[in-house]
């Protein structure tokens, strides 16, 4: 009774949130940040069934309190009917002795536009479940790039233009969400915020010269946020903002576009304020300049959920392009 009753609360958010863009093919429905899994009920409660709900709802990297990578519906094969298929984000494990390995493979639009169909072959159920404790990190990481390409292009669809003062200060286009109002500006230094009292959100976005490849490593990004940050965002009682040394920041190196980018993800903090949060920054190089360009976010909302808030920013990133080099004047 429990898979029906979230099931038919899912089919009530499609058929609310479907809509036919083309006349013809409907774009991909559902809540964001969340995944359908198309299982047998026997399959979804053995071991098969636990080790993916386990993957899909281990905590979110870099948040201050526990919160899950995705919310998680699972229903039968049976049931994934024709409204149903349009669900955002799926997986349908597919166990059987006709297979001698265990891989993922993945299907984009397969019955709607932004749909993203994961399909998980498997010999038996101990052989999934270890394919998928082994590989949690890719799963998550794909659905959640997924989610946040979506969301950048609905940021450019909604904000058509990019930001003029991105283009003249770091010769970058970038789209900002709607709200960010507030801005300081310092040479090579811009910060936008919403200035909220609660769910707080911002982003900043600065530069220096490009020297060598070691200012990519996570110490020295950690020592550059902690000294530019530090210096122009300031609080009550002569604090200023740091990275939180309690919860180590998650480094990686990624490509987004062909561009190189490495991203750190942890917990800013005030020195000497209770003020604290999730970050997110990511730092390239911008070729048609030389420049070094880190863009960061960050928010502020004590005592509420921040995931969906920090993905919703996050999709800034996905927004980021180099224009063509035509000689453009930068203008601090």
């Amino acid at each position: 009774m429990k898979h029906v009753v979230i099931a038919l609360s899912f089919i009530t958010s499609l058929l609310l949130s479907s809509c036919d863009t083309a006349g013809s093919f409907m774009n991909a429905s559902g809540s964001a940040n969340e995944v359908l899994v198309v299982m047998d009920d026997t399959l979804w409660e053995g071991e098969a069934g636990s080790a993916l709900f386990d993957v899909l709802n281990s905590n979110a990297k870099g948040l201050p309190q526990p919160e899950a990578n995705f919310n998680i519906i699972q229903i039968a094969p049976e049931n994934f009917t024709r409204t149903i298929r349009m669900a955002r984000n799926v997986i349908t494990p597919d166990i059987s002795n006709i297979y001698s390995s265990s891989k993922f493979t993945a299907d984009i639009d397969k019955y709607a536009t932004g749909q993203v169909i994961m399909t998980i072959q498997s010999p038996d159920t101990a052989a999934f479940a270890a394919f998928v404790t082994e590989n949690s990190q890719s799963i998550i990481d794909y659905f959640v790039t997924k989610e946040l390409e979506r969301n950048g292009k609905f940021l450019k669809q909604q904000i058509s233009e990019p930001l003029s003062r991105a283009q003249q200060m770091f010769g970058i286009n970038i789209h900002l969400p709607k709200g960010l109002t507030n801005v300081t500006e310092h040479p090579n230094f811009y910060w936008a915020t919403n200035n909220a009292p609660q769910g707080r959100k911002d982003v900043v976005i600065y530069q220096f010269p490009y020297t060598t490849e070691t200012v990519f490593e996570k110490d020295s990004l950690i020592a550059i946020r902690n000294r530019t940050l530090g210096e122009f965002i300031k609080g009550s009682f002569d604090s200023k903002m740091t990275t939180a040394a309690i919860y180590p920041p998650d480094y990686r190196r990624i490509e987004v576009d062909g561009i190189f980018r490495a991203e750190l993800r942890g917990l800013w903090e005030m020195t000497t304020d209770m003020m604290g949060g999730p970050f997110v920054m990511q730092a390239f190089v911008n070729d048609n300049t030389g420049m070094v360009v880190v863009v960061e976010t960050y928010v502020y909302a004590p005592e509420s959920n921040k995931r969906n808030l920090m993905r919703n920013l996050e999709a800034t990133f996905y927004t980021i392009s180099l224009p063509q080099h035509e000689g453009v004047e930068i203008v601090s």
